[in-house]
């Protein structure tokens, strides 16, 4: 494997179920031979990341297209999947593995030569955990490490890696976009695939929930009431570096399911539409991209 794009950091944006809209797109990056050297994902974008990294355009769909009764090879929706999955998770077991409905394919994973990077919140310190490939020996601590990034609080129980309780990478730094750390990456250009329309913001209303939740955890609290705030600060700084053309951003603009939605024909249906709107926009990737 070899990669085509180098010196542009590719940043998937997390959002559950929203996720199968980016899942289109990624397919055509892949069919175009738009590989990227430097690559970030958190949350369920951090699915899209390692899909994306083993070039599995498979895969790549039915990670956010298949039905729940196909889902044995998707850890992160595990939980909801019933009493079983709830068990895997907690213990760790909710993996892909050879065998399951469409196993991830991690030597080409390993061979892909980029640089991948997830990312977490440490629960305790609320201070951001970063996890590059140093941290991926095997397709179990892989894994792993994905659910980390993808265990959203009070729905999901953290997940344990080196003494530390970790929950979903959205709520660390850029409040679900990975910008902070491709830029002390040394990274100036930027390709983001976002799960939201153009001209979203998040509202800021304070939710008492994840106070009472978590009221032991002051720096965990802090960084769940100020998630809203960061975010959209993070979209208005995304629209300066794109009037600086130093950001090319995927926004999807025709969502068409819920964050949690279940429903297969539906999930399919919203995967074409991503891929639609990357297939008219793909002359103008080429042309930010210089190719």
């Amino acid at each position: 494997m070899e990669s085509t794009v180098r010196d542009v950091a590719l940043i998937f944006e997390g959002g559950g179920m929203w996720n199968s809209y980016s899942a289109g797109a990624l397919t055509v990056m892949l069919e175009n031979g738009l590989f990227f050297d430097d690559v970030y994902g958190l949350s369920a974008g951090a699915t899209n990341a390692i899909d994306y990294l083993s070039r599995d355009v498979r895969r790549a769909e039915a990670s956010f297209t298949a039905s729940l009764d196909d889902l044995a090879f998707r850890w992160w929706i595990a939980p909801f999947a019933g009493a079983d999955g709830v068990r895997a998770a907690l213990h760790g077991h909710a993996l892909a593995r050879p065998g399951y409905a469409l196993p991830f394919d991690f030597a080409a994973f390993q061979a892909n030569p980029a640089r991948a990077t997830l990312q977490a919140i440490d629960r305790d310190s609320g201070a951001t955990a970063y996890f590059t490939r140093a941290d991926f020996p095997d397709e179990h601590a892989l894994m792993e490490h994905v659910r980390a990034s993808t265990s959203y609080p009070v729905i999901l129980p953290p997940t344990w890696i080196g003494g530390r309780a970790l929950y979903d990478g959205g709520i660390g730094d850029g409040a679900g976009i990975m910008l902070p750390r491709a830029e002390a990456d040394g990274l100036r250009r930027f390709f983001v695939v976002c799960t939201r329309p153009r001209g979203f913001r998040r509202r800021t209303r304070r939710k008492r929930l994840y106070d009472v939740f978590f009221w032991r955890r002051p720096a965990m609290r802090a960084a769940l009431d100020t998630w809203a705030r960061r975010y959209n600060a993070e979209l208005d700084r995304l629209a300066r570096l794109e009037a600086e053309g130093r950001a090319y951003v995927f926004y999807a603009n025709g969502q068409g399911v819920a964050n949690t939605e279940r429903d297969r024909a539906r999930l399919q249906a919203n995967f074409r539409r991503g891929r639609a709107q990357a297939q008219a926009e793909l002359p103008a990737w080429e042309r930010f991209l210089g190719r």
